[in-house]
């Protein structure tokens, strides 16, 4: 996908009173998304926003509540002498309309991507 003019980062709109459990930062990176397990769906997006428990981002494909995903986000600031990073979530859609969906963070954690190409999700995090 490539790189838009928008903004990664967009700060919440005036008005807007926010429910949830966890802050949301209002976040635009590409993402890639799979199927946990490897099987079925996989395809690629962008975050609409990120908490500790939540994703909310639109994807090319349509997802269904109750999908396992595994997620992979390209950080956009790297480690101490530019190592690039890799945010990498596993959790299940809890709600998807159209091209949007939200996915329930199960676990998370950065590691370290090549310059190469792009990584793919893996197929499942350890539990």
């Amino acid at each position: 996908m490539g790189r838009t003019n928008e903004p990664l980062l967009q700060w919440p709109r005036p008005g807007v009173v926010e429910c949830r459990s966890s802050t949301r930062y209002p976040l635009t990176l590409e993402l890639r998304f799979a199927a946990a397990g490897g099987s079925g769906t996989a395809g690629s997006g962008r975050t609409i926003d990120v908490s500790s428990s939540g994703l909310s981002f639109t994807c090319d494909r349509p997802l269904a509540p109750g999908q396992q995903l595994d997620v992979a986000i390209d950080w956009p600031v790297p480690l101490n002498g530019g190592v690039q990073l890799q945010l990498v979530l596993s959790g299940e859609v809890v709600r998807a309309k159209g091209s949007v969906a939200a996915l329930r963070i199960r676990r998370h954690e950065f590691r370290t991507r090549s310059l190469g190409p792009k990584a793919v999700p893996p197929r499942s995090l350890p539990r």
